[in-house]
């Protein structure tokens, strides 16, 4: 702490009260600067690249690259979506870690077959362990240890992309002091305006991807590519980075305020942000209005003993890609459709027109293994079914040869379904019919084998409909 007497003051010392306080100050900002940089942790800063089997030299570079928290420091709300987000959080996904741990990387330790699975798996759950490792996995960490999960640095180094196609992690990084990002202004010693951030493309490098068979297991950038929205210009970033997580009235709704927060910090207040919550079905906090239900009924009123015809339209028109969307071999959407009726609940089963009856559960093939107590027998079920080379169903990506069933909502579809119910003769009053949508994100059989928790169901939809008698 410096004082100045009254006699230095008098003696017109002020000035260099000024000086002093502006070194301070500098003194300060230089500081923090140095506190913003902290490298994440690694043992060494410049990793050996190691090729692939196919010769090409795996993606990545320095190690050199800021941990998450250090840019809590000036963009604390921002942090605090991310780190509730999956992006967040996804190592930490119990059934990618089962995955990973204990099913494909013991498989490729002894075999080179399965490399480029471990690959894009590890660059897009955890890329900086991908970079760290130079893509060699026997130097990857062990399932006790702390494995991030996809950091703000990695994807804000992201400057483009090997080959022609976004897809299976192939991403292009370096470290860097200066961070690329969706805001055009001059360039600055911390800012670089990216375009390619502003573009499905980005979302592509990890949201599409081929597998050891060349079957395209996750494919939400093509299903969008092949959309109507991508038609229009409506990137992934406008609903997935949007308060909503789609688009409301056609457009999206953007938080706003500043970029980054702080005492020696002028953010520039800004009326469009994005939102690094990243909402999406599979999300903690569901999407609420993202898809809509409806119950019609052929008549006004229903006859008691007299068999009704029910219809349920399922609008998936506020959506860019498929739903489920994702990891084709695991995900579930499914429909219910409940008669409430004297106090007791009966379920509806759905009709079927698929001969073999996939898109209903317990009805087809390979249910009674793949299907669990989590999904009421015959519900409506929208997936797409993945078979081995033997011709089973696989529960594993890298196992999936070929698709031979997909009914899943196409993008802005609305499609509709119908039930038929018989009417008690002794009903007596009227009753209400309530259907309810669902998402699962893997099944519970998997969870089982797995040894881990079960998937909670997400309730994306429900309707009600009050039915009344003759």
């Amino acid at each position: 702490m410096l004082f100045l007497s009254s006699q230095q003051y008098s003696r017109g010392c002020f000035p260099s009260l000024i000086v002093i306080s502006r070194l301070i100050c500098c003194c300060a900002i230089v500081a923090f600067t140095l506190s913003c940089s902290s490298s994440a942790p690694s043992s060494t800063s410049v990793i050996e690249k190691k090729a692939h089997p196919d010769g090409h030299a795996p993606i990545g570079g320095s190690s050199d690259y800021q941990t998450s928290t250090s840019c809590k420091n000036c963009h604390a709300n921002i942090y605090e979506q991310y780190a509730e987000s999956m992006h967040g959080r996804s190592f930490e996904n119990p059934i990618v870690k089962a995955i990973f741990f204990d099913v494909l990387l013991p498989s490729t330790r002894n075999s080179n077959a399965l490399f480029e699975e471990v690959s894009a798996c590890i660059a897009c759950h955890s890329p900086l362990t991908f970079v760290r490792s130079g893509g060699d996995i026997s130097s990857l960490p062990d399932e006790g240890d702390y494995i991030p999960g996809v950091d703000c640095d990695l994807c804000h180094t992201i400057s483009g992309y090997e080959g022609s196609t976004p897809e299976g992690g192939n991403f292009i990084s370096r470290p860097s002091v200066k961070k690329l990002g969706p805001f055009k202004y001059k360039d600055d010693h911390h800012r670089s305006y990216s375009e390619l951030h502003t573009k499905s493309e980005f979302c592509a490098i990890c949201h599409n991807r081929k597998n050891r068979y060349g079957l395209e297991i996750i494919s939400t950038f093509s299903e969008w590519k092949e959309s109507s929205y991508a038609d229009k210009g409506i990137e992934c970033q406008d609903c997935h980075m949007n308060i909503q997580g789609f688009l409301t009235a056609g457009e999206p709704v953007y938080e706003s305020g500043t970029a980054a927060q702080g005492t020696l910090i002028t953010s520039k207040e800004r009326k469009k942000l994005y939102t690094h919550r990243f909402p999406g079905a599979h999300s903690e906090s569901q999407v609420v209005g993202a898809i809509q239900l409806d119950i019609e009924i052929d008549e006004s009123a229903v006859e008691a003993g007299k068999e009704m015809v029910i219809y349920v339209e399922v609008d998936n028109s506020k959506s860019g890609h498929k739903l489920p969307t994702g990891s084709a071999e695991l995900r579930l959407l499914y429909l219910e459709l409940v008669a409430e009726v004297g106090g007791r609940n009966v379920h509806i089963a759905a009709n079927s027109l698929d001969k073999k009856r996939f898109d209903v559960s317990g009805k087809g093939k390979f249910d009674s293994k793949f299907i669990g107590k989590e999904i009421l027998p015959g519900s409506r079920v929208y997936r797409a079914i993945c078979v081995d080379p033997e011709g089973e169903q696989a529960l594993f990506s890298f196992d999936a040869q070929k698709i031979i069933f997909d009914n899943r909502l196409e993008a802005s579809e609305v499609r509709q379904e119908f039930f038929t119910f018989q009417v008690p003769d002794d009903i007596g009053q009227p009753f209400t019919l309530s259907a309810s949508l669902k998402y699962l994100r893997y099944p519970g059989s998997l969870a089982e084998e797995l040894g881990i928790e079960e998937a909670k169901p997400i309730t994306l939809a429900t309707v009600r409909k009050e039915v009344q008698l003759k």
